[in-house]
């Protein structure tokens, strides 16, 4: 009698299951790894974006108190003389541009967000003491400092 006839017929070898094992634990592996890498970005990135958030926040909020202080000048100004009234009172307030246009007055004003980012706005005051807000934006501050131009061709020969 051989071996095959003694152990009952063929079967798979103690090495071919050794094989699938080691493969499903490396394969069990690398996508754990990937997990917790996608899982540490996710949370770097709501990191940052709640900082950001307090930051532009923070920023809305002093913009708004300045818009509150323009709005309370308008309101007193339009009971007497609006615009020699308002444009001297709105001169006081820190950061305020003010000039003249068309019915009233545009008050301009940027408050700082971060290194790279301010908020601009800008309201225009009635002579009837209302407002309306016509740019209230993010925007990019542009920090060129290179001080050197960029060799772009113009198109002439």
């Amino acid at each position: 009698m051989n071996r095959r006839e003694k152990v009952g017929g063929t079967g798979l070898g103690v090495g071919y299951v050794t094989v699938m094992m080691i493969f499903a634990v490396i394969c069990m592996t690398i996508f754990a790894v990937l997990s917790y890498s996608a899982a540490s970005s996710d949370s770097a990135f709501n990191k940052r974006g709640g900082e950001y958030l307090k930051q532009y926040y923070a920023a809305d909020s002093t913009a708004k108190e300045k818009l509150a202080m323009l709005d309370a000048i308008a309101k007193s100004a339009a009971d007497s003389g609006f615009f020699e009234d308002f444009e001297s009172a709105a001169a006081e307030v820190s950061g305020v541009k003010v000039s003249r246009v068309r019915d009233g007055f545009s008050a301009n004003w940027t408050v700082k967000i971060n290194d790279r980012q301010e908020l601009a706005a800008t309201v225009e005051f009635t002579a009837d003491g209302g407002c309306e807000i016509t740019n209230w934006q993010s925007r990019t501050i542009s920090q060129d400092d290179s001080g050197e131009h960029l060799n772009v061709w113009d198109g002439s020969f």
